[in-house]
């Protein structure tokens, strides 16, 4: 191409325009490598970034489900409880919902792990989710334990209050039978007596 181009042209000319040309040709040959790197980094961070941008809400969804099952409860009844009860394991029935969700998440994030040249905020990403993942879990089952024990205890309460109370009232009783009554001022003149005896 580059023949008939140039073909009217006096051959110095032909000759200084075709060392331009391969001088051109040889630095856009070098630039390659350069600009081959440069677009496999640009896909890798893209998809750090939309990895990035792909867990966000999963870890808000993960930190609603903690935030819910390690708030302060101060249950005042046997209702109360079945209450959060039956919230924490809607929480549960959720997490496992997602439960494949979040796993392929880890994968994926594993696989853009492998890159030597990933981005350093990749590898916090996907603790972020792996971590928050297990943590979560685990924080919601002890919380529901935790409201199942809590409600146990107040069936018990609940179940042994009258036995309580009935005992309470037995021993009153006992206490009235058994219980001397004295007479306060009668009972200090009897001691200021018997001091001033043993002084002297």
């Amino acid at each position: 191409m580059g023949e008939i181009l140039m073909a009217e042209r006096a051959k110095d000319q032909k000759k200084t325009e075709g060392d331009k040309l391969e001088a051109l040709i040889l630095k856009h040959e070098e630039l390659i490598p350069s600009v081959q790197k440069t677009s496999v980094m640009v896909d890798l961070y893209w998809k750090c970034y939309a990895y990035g941008d792909e867990l966000k809400p999963h870890v808000e969804f993960l930190d609603g489900i903690m935030l819910s099952s390690t708030r302060e409860i101060a249950p005042s009844c046997v209702e109360n409880v079945d209450e959060l009860i039956e919230r924490q394991e809607k929480s549960l029935s959720q997490l496992d919902s997602k439960r494949n969700v979040v796993v392929d998440l880890i994968g994926k994030g594993k696989v853009i792990l492998e890159h030597p040249d990933k981005p350093k905020f990749l590898e916090g990403n996907v603790k972020r989710i792996e971590e928050g993942w297990d943590d979560t879990k685990k924080k919601a089952q002890e919380r529901l334990k935790l409201l199942n024990e809590t409600k146990d205890a107040f069936i018990g309460y609940a179940e042994n209050n009258e036995t309580i109370a009935t005992e309470f009232e037995i021993a009153e009783e006992e206490i009235k039978k058994v219980k001397k009554h004295f007479n306060l001022e009668a009972a200090n003149a009897d001691l200021k007596k018997r001091q001033d005896i043993y002084n002297k």
